[in-house]
């Protein structure tokens, strides 16, 4: 028997351009038991009773004034519905993270409590030529995702993870991240306002407090639209 799962994130307004292609990714799963939940911060209902038409189950969550405030309240909304339910996996999968077909039931087959697919964010950077000396802009795919780097960590490159199989991280982002429910009975989401990183940190370094250990899988790769 399949283990249900959650699928879910915080949404609002600016994610309209990508909803029909998320929709469309999600239905398209091979893994089918699933449900969906987001949770719009949106000014107004506008977005919410839009997500409604096209047949998506969402909530609202309150529209606070610091964006990293609206994105933890959304998420803790989300957690407090997946541990209601009968759900033994939460599926954070942001809008603008698009999965293929087999990315959900590949993720659950490794049985791991923190699994997530590699996506990055595409970046331009300025290089020298080392013949010419003239710069030239590259544009080079940065995974969202850290490796451990003695007690600290650091960001990895491509080339560390995509293709790499299955690796044990220091940190990773929740655009497409999944949870056994033993770690989100656990680990609610957070961040410090004194502080700029996004709760997608504190999240992994309250995983790693809490002795579970963050894995991601380079062989399953997402579309990032953003």
């Amino acid at each position: 028997m399949d283990k249900k799962v959650l699928i879910g994130c915080p949404t609002c307004l600016k994610y309209e351009y990508c909803i029909d292609a998320y929709l469309k990714a999600i239905n398209a799963l091979e893994y089918k038991d699933f449900d969906i939940l987001l949770v719009d911060n949106s000014k107004d209902d506008t977005y919410m009773n839009l997500l409604r038409e096209k047949g998506i189950n969402v909530i609202k969550g309150p529209r606070l004034e610091d964006v990293r405030d609206r994105i933890v309240a959304s998420r803790n909304i989300l957690r407090e519905k997946f541990l209601e339910g009968k759900y033994e996996y939460l599926f954070s999968l942001e809008q603008d993270v698009i999965p293929k077909p087999d990315a959900l039931s590949r993720l659950i087959a490794h049985n791991k409590e923190i699994v997530s697919a590699y996506y990055g964010s595409d970046v331009i950077l300025e290089l020298k030529d080392n013949q010419t000396g003239a710069l030239k802009k590259v544009k080079i795919n940065v995974p969202i995702a850290y490796l451990q780097d003695g007690n600290g960590i650091k960001r990895a490159n491509a080339h560390e993870i995509l293709k790499k199989g299955l690796l044990q991280i220091g940190a990773v982002g929740l655009g497409c991240l999944l949870l056994k429910r033993e770690v989100v009975e656990k680990i609610p989401f957070r961040h410090e306002a004194e502080k700029v990183a996004y709760d997608d940190m504190f999240f992994s370094v309250d995983a790693k407090k809490a002795g579970f250990k963050l894995h991601i899988d380079g062989d399953v790769v997402m579309q990032h639209l953003k």
